[in-house]
């Protein structure tokens, strides 16, 4: 893997990873706040509910007609969306229910208790086929007594609930793919501007340099006797990253930066083609909008500084259709 795609991966991985976790965490207070809102609309629909019926126990005197209107009230609750059940309980007698259960043992899960109930009590339940819903009482006279025989009870779906809290995940953790994906197209693209230039390949092995023999056989052995001796050496032509200069003949030549980091990258692999894309990558990894002219354009500059006859070059060969490559003087 070429290290702009190992920087591009690296970027890409890490924003991925915080930006999954910060989604993650931000979805669990957001859903949190869901959650509290839902049981608080639960629990007013159910206070709302035990009002209702309160205020029609002290209307309506006829308990033909009271059992009637309990009856209504009880159909319009289990219609309005998430209440599954609805119950008036007078006196421990259940004077009007409604549900919209499905499949659920009805018998089971709306039996009345024995006695009085508490006055106030929600609990999280859940039905057969694994459906969760709030199961709420409330007394019609709240504050009396602790416990009552006349109450309503109410069965809230958490369907709603869940859902919110599934699409909310959903929603925030495709922006932070999202995110990841942008940051790593930003890497790639703005690779020549995080880094300040690749290590040439003898770098990348120790910051060794062969010195080659001026025969060019390939015969050679590290110049120098120190640990990062930067010297390559091809008979009359020495190029000495340390001093950052190009001898002929014991002559220095007068590159320009461009110039010679194009020198040193094809002289530290003789013989080994590299193309107009390399080049610019390996040796002006730094510099912004360099196109494969300039290249074209500084092979030509630096023939004209080594090259005999820079007209018919014997250092610096064109490979056509691939690149060009090095090939020690004789």
């Amino acid at each position: 893997m070429s290290s702009r795609r190992a920087f591009t991966a690296i970027v890409l991985g890490v924003a991925l990873g915080v930006s999954v976790l910060g989604a993650l965490w931000f979805s669990s207070r957001i859903a949190q706040e869901y959650e509290r809102e839902f049981l608080q609309r639960s629990e007013w629909l159910a206070r709302n509910f035990a009002d209702q019926v309160w205020l029609q126990l002290r209307t309506i005197e006829d308990p033909s007609r009271l059992r009637s209107v309990f009856n209504t009230m009880v159909d319009e609750f289990v219609v309005m969306d998430p209440v599954i059940y609805a119950q008036i309980v007078l006196d421990g007698e259940l004077i009007a229910q409604h549900q919209h259960l499905g499949d659920a043992p009805v018998e089971r899960v709306l039996a009345l208790p024995e006695g009085a109930v508490p006055a106030r009590h929600t609990e999280r339940k859940r039905l057969e086929g694994g459906r969760e819903y709030l199961d709420i009482w409330r007394a019609i006279e709240p504050g009396r007594t602790d416990e009552s025989t006349s109450y309503v009870r109410l069965g809230i779906s958490l369907t709603p609930l869940h859902e919110a809290i599934w699409g909310l995940y959903q929603m925030v953790l495709l922006w932070a793919v999202g995110f990841a994906l942008v940051m790593g197209g930003v890497a790639y693209l703005s690779w020549p501007w995080w880094v300040k230039g690749r290590p040439l390949p003898d770098t990348e092995r120790g910051d060794l340099t062969l010195t080659l023999s001026a025969s060019g056989e390939g015969q050679g052995e590290v110049e120098g006797s120190g640990e990062r001796s930067r010297t390559l050496s091809f008979g009359q032509l020495v190029i000495d990253d340390h001093a950052k200069e190009v001898r002929l003949n014991g002559t220095v030549l007068p590159l320009t930066p461009r110039e010679y980091a194009l020198l040193r990258l094809l002289a530290a692999e003789p013989g080994r083609v590299f193309s107009a894309q390399e080049i610019i990558e390996r040796a002006w990894a730094t510099e912004k909008f360099v196109s494969s002219e300039d290249v074209k354009k500084y092979i030509y500059l630096v023939r004209q500084k080594i090259e005999r006859d820079p007209q018919n070059p014997q250092i610096i060969l064109t490979v056509r259709g691939f690149g060009y490559k090095f090939v020690p003087p004789s």
